[in-house]
């Protein structure tokens, strides 16, 4: 039997996250289980009534909108091994402690209160029933060192968050200069030939229609419209509603675009934007303890 797929997608609270199955005839793996327990418990029924054998959980990378429901998808499935790369599992473990915390004061009891650290993969691929899955770290997305996934046999790529669809790009981990990297990335996609491109998130409207590579164009202008509208912004106001003229009514990760706005322009935001999760300094940093993204313009 050949191979197929199917992709799930997550609640907004959740970022509107894509979690893709990848099953044969019998055996199954899963790319990217979602943050919030409530989102987990809800793929890991879908799962169980799919009825494969779970052999891994992967994790593209270290935000925990796509790894951190994995404990309760192995509860399920015992003998599912969570893996990553190793440079992954390594930013995993320097960032998930104060992600946690961050993260739990949020969300509640919605949040796992440990982690599964994922156990690092010997060789960058898989084997499911004959066919491989192939993985490469070191791109540029909207946090360092994002993972993607290749599968030859169905010419299908999971971008993970390097490409989303009908979705606001999370910016606040990217100064420019990592934009332009991001850029580069998302072009290099092109260079798979894919026939199907899945995006690390997207809107309830796309999930739907999930057949193309169209969040390479949508992310690529997204980036471009965002760097154009933040030249000339002078407010939290103006940034994000210059963005929402050119996207009016997306919805996915709008929040993200508000917490920007406050990050940037911390005096001038109104009170009706998305307040951060945390202090500024202390949040959204990298796997070195760095925040990445650009200082306040006020």
């Amino acid at each position: 039997m050949a191979l197929d797929y199917r992709v799930f997608m997550h609640s907004y609270d959740g970022w509107n996250s894509t979690s893709t199955l990848f099953y044969g005839e019998r055996d199954a793996v899963l790319v990217d289980p979602p943050q919030l327990l409530s989102d987990a418990h809800r793929l890991t029924a879908e799962l169980l009534l799919i009825g494969k054998n779970l052999t891994h959980v992967y994790v593209s990378h270290f935000h925990p909108d796509h790894h951190f429901g994995s404990g309760v998808i192995q509860y399920a499935f015992p003998r599912a091994r969570v893996v990553a790369l190793p440079s992954v599992v390594e930013d995993i473990v320097f960032t998930t402690d104060d992600k946690v915390d961050m993260w739990g004061d949020v969300f509640g009891r919605n949040e796992p209160e440990k982690v599964l650290i994922p156990m690092p993969l010997a060789e960058p691929r898989l084997e499911l029933e004959g066919y491989e899955l192939e993985f490469s770290d070191g791109w540029e997305g909207d946090c360092p060192n994002n993972s993607v996934v290749w599968v030859p046999s169905l010419r299908v790529v999971c971008a993970t968050d390097v490409a989303e669809l009908d979705s606001h790009l999370w910016t606040g981990e990217s100064d420019a200069a990592r934009r332009q990297k991001w850029r580069d990335s998302i072009n290099e996609l092109r260079e798979f030939d894919a026939r199907v491109i899945i995006p690390g998130h997207c809107s309830p409207e796309a999930h739907q229609t999930l057949d193309g590579t169209s969040c390479i164009e949508h992310s690529l202008h997204y980036l471009d419209v965002y760097e154009e509208v933040l030249a000339t912004a002078k407010t939290g106001e103006e940034l994000v509603a210059g963005v929402m003229r050119h996207f009016p009514g997306m919805k996915t990760e709008d929040f993200g675009l508000e917490w920007q706005a406050r990050l940037l322009f911390p005096k001038s935001c109104p009170d009706s934007f998305a307040p951060l999760p945390g202090k500024p300094g202390e949040i959204f940093l990298d796997p070195h303890g760095e925040y990445l993204g650009e200082p306040p313009r006020e």
